[in-house]
């Protein structure tokens, strides 16, 4: 009796054993769907959709939703078809438009520093390059001198010439961006987008007109007398650049009610000094026209006066005078 009734407890508690197991198996499973249940509709930490939705309106949307909560919500118009490659999409940001003030401060402290850079070189230039400056105005002033300084310098140009022409271009290209500015032509969007193209079309002007002047001493047996007449251009630029650089910081800096006669004071100078060019021009070319009246005339109207009028007429189709 006493095994039998020692067996049957151990029977019952074997059984309880396994019930316990069984019920600690089951509670287990269900906390786990539960869990798996609520992590489908609850929002977590890292979920932004519940704050995107208060902020947009319902119709105007459709959201992308995914099941794993670190993904990155996407929100799109309604109808919208995304034909990109997968990945992140960046939108730019228009960029404000500047206010009238604000566009003159700009242009204020652009042209400072156009201003310093042209004066720094100016100085630099008279320092290193004085004695040579000193020849050149008196090449200017006189014809025979300007021979005899060709004969000096040679074929082709010195480094010291090659730099006085090229502040020459840079003084003309901040003079011409002066002049568009006050008759607003406007070149390109920003200040050193239209300065760069206006220096870049005044040196392609000058670079197919030296160009040319070869082209026919080349062709034509006038080699010596083409090579005069070119060194006569660029000592008459070089001039000019150095007239412009002291008249460009008046015009830059002076009140607005005297800016137009300041413009028109450099524009007259300047075009006096080309119109004395063109007579030191005929001197060298007075062998010559007599026979050849015809060629000249052809010269003189497609090199010297075509490209001015053409650049005249597009300035001021571009400004809509």
């Amino acid at each position: 009796m006493e095994t039998l009734a020692l067996h049957s407890r151990k029977n019952t508690m074997q059984a309880i054993k396994h019930t316990r197991r069984f019920v600690s198996i089951f509670i287990t499973l269900l906390a786990i769907s539960c869990m798996a249940a609520a992590q489908q509709r609850a929002v977590t930490p890292f979920d932004l959709l519940p704050r995107v939705q208060d902020t947009l309106p319902d119709d105007s949307i459709t959201i992308a939703i995914s099941s794993n909560p670190f993904d990155i919500v996407k929100i799109r118009p309604k109808g919208y078809v995304d034909n990109a490659a997968p990945g992140f999409r960046i939108e730019k940001s228009k960029k404000p438009r500047l206010t009238a003030r604000e566009k003159e401060d700009v242009y204020k402290r652009f042209i400072f520093i156009v201003m310093l850079v042209m004066v720094v070189s100016l100085t630099l230039a008279v320092t290193f390059f004085r004695l040579l400056l000193v020849k050149i105005w008196e090449a200017f002033r006189s014809d025979v001198l300007l021979h005899q300084l060709h004969r000096e310098q040679g074929a082709g140009m010195t480094l010291a010439y090659s730099i006085l022409y090229l502040l020459f271009l840079m003084n003309a290209g901040v003079f011409a961006f002066l002049g568009c500015r006050y008759f607003n032509i406007e070149i390109a969007g920003t200040n050193i987008a239209s300065l760069g193209i206006l220096t870049l079309g005044i040196s392609g002007y000058f670079l197919v007109k030296h160009l040319m002047l070869r082209f026919i001493g080349f062709i034509f047996p006038i080699r010596k007398e083409v090579s005069a007449y070119e060194f006569t251009i660029v000592i008459f630029n070089i001039v000019i650049g150095l007239f412009l650089a002291a008249g460009i910081l008046f015009l830059a800096y002076s009140p607005a009610s005297t800016t137009k006669y300041w413009l028109y004071g450099i524009a007259g100078t300047v075009g006096g000094i080309y119109l004395f060019r063109h007579l030191r021009g005929m001197f060298i070319a007075a062998p010559f026209i007599g026979n050849h009246k015809f060629h000249f005339l052809l010269y003189l109207c497609s090199v010297e006066i075509a490209p001015v009028v053409l650049i005249a007429k597009l300035l001021i189709s571009q400004g809509g005078n």
